[in-house]
């Protein structure tokens, strides 16, 4: 009697499927100690969306040396975990210098994800992504056998529901991948308090996007948190609505046939800092998520003029607040506290963006952990 051969177990990105939290975020220092620094109780709700973020001046080639680096440090936030991972301000066919000879970027990214064993699942961009990029993709997914995400701008790419669906499903089949093997992640972007987005507006076109198959996850995403801090006066504290959770609670109840996942940015704008200005004109600020905003404590002129002390008297006035979870909420939340009580040195504001990422992820997956025991 021959034994039938045992089929490989499908790969699952978001074991919790509708109340699973997908994070976007850079491969900045701090927002990857933040997930170094994650418990397991908020991995278990918890997928990041990894951006590998490129230098404004690219080199004429890439060393192999620095995609090595890049992915390390990535494989020491993540561990086993598994992440989607996305490109910004890179070429994935910029070439990589190999001993057997130049590389396409995207290639070299994955050939080092392997020797690490991650659990990574490709990104492609609907509407942005060249052929080139497809292409890339498509060999990565059959190597590895993850499926891809498709992210999908979903405000800026304006389709009609007709063209929508064979849009998409004609990027599916440039990637070679069925809609079963594939995430979408739907990106509402920044957010911005003068254009009015609502759920009932987006329902129709998510609707469509829906219709397309039985995605392997859909996920909705985007941020109230602004390029630039100006909004908040110097040297007080305020408060940024958290837009993009209100917009996932109500698509909650606009009658889809499917609930999306919820995602952010965390406590940053989409694009890098040093895309969107700031520089030696940077505002120390503090950024702490709340149940339905975030607190931004801000400091007085020029971080480089004033220096990193201004983060102890930032970090008093937070520990000060009701809202202020405890020292031992998350790593994060314990250099808050340990700052504030002079047992922490001020670091500069990649730390404190580590420590409200840090803060951050915890505060939504438990948000999502009680909307799971109360259904």
């Amino acid at each position: 009697m021959q034994l039938a051969l045992l089929q490989p177990k499908p790969f699952v990105p978001m074991p919790s499927g509708s109340v699973h939290y997908v994070a976007a975020l850079q491969n900045k220092t701090g927002e990857l100690e933040a997930l170094r620094n994650a418990s397991e109780q908020t991995w278990s709700r918890l997928t990041p969306l990894l951006h590998i973020v490129g230098r404004q001046l690219q080199p004429p080639e890439f060393r192999s040396a620095n995609i090595s680096e890049w992915v390390r440090k990535l494989g020491e936030a993540v561990g086993t975990h598994p992440f989607f991972l996305d490109l910004l301000r890179l070429d994935p066919s910029h070439p990589v210098t190999t001993t057997k000879g130049p590389v396409p970027l995207l290639e070299r990214i994955y050939w080092a994800t392997r020797r690490r064993s991650l659990n990574v699942v490709p990104v492609v961009t609907v509407g942005h992504s060249t052929s080139a990029h497809f292409t890339l993709v498509r060999s990565i997914t059959e190597t590895d056998g993850r499926g891809v995400a498709l992210r999908y701008p979903i405000r800026t790419l304006a389709l009609e529901a007709s063209k929508q669906q064979a849009y998409l499903n004609s990027v599916l089949d440039a990637v070679g991948t069925d809609v079963g093997a594939a995430d979408l992640l739907i990106d509402l972007a920044y957010l911005d308090p003068d254009v009015d987005v609502r759920a009932e507006d987006l329902g129709p076109a998510i609707a469509g996007a829906l219709a397309v198959g039985s995605w392997r996850n859909v996920v909705v995403f985007g941020t109230s948190i602004p390029s630039m801090m100006s909004c908040v006066p110097e040297g007080t504290m305020g408060t940024l609505p958290r837009t993009e959770w209100e917009i996932w609670q109500a698509l909650r109840s606009v009658g889809l046939s499917r609930v999306p996942a919820y995602g952010d940015y965390a406590i940053q704008h989409p694009r890098p800092p040093h895309d969107v200005g700031g520089g030696g004109t940077m505002r120390a600020n503090i950024r702490y998520t709340i149940e339905d905003g975030t607190l931004v404590a801000r400091g007085r002129g020029p971080v480089r003029q004033e220096g990193n002390e201004q983060y102890i008297g930032l970090c008093q006035e937070l520990i000060a607040r009701a809202e202020f979870a405890g020292a031992g909420y998350t790593w994060g939340d314990g250099l808050i506290d340990g700052c504030a009580r002079g047992q922490e040195e001020p670091g500069a504001q990649n730390v404190w963006r580590g420590a409200g990422t840090s803060h951050h992820l915890r505060f939504v997956t438990d948000q999502l952990d009680r909307l799971s025991g109360a259904a």
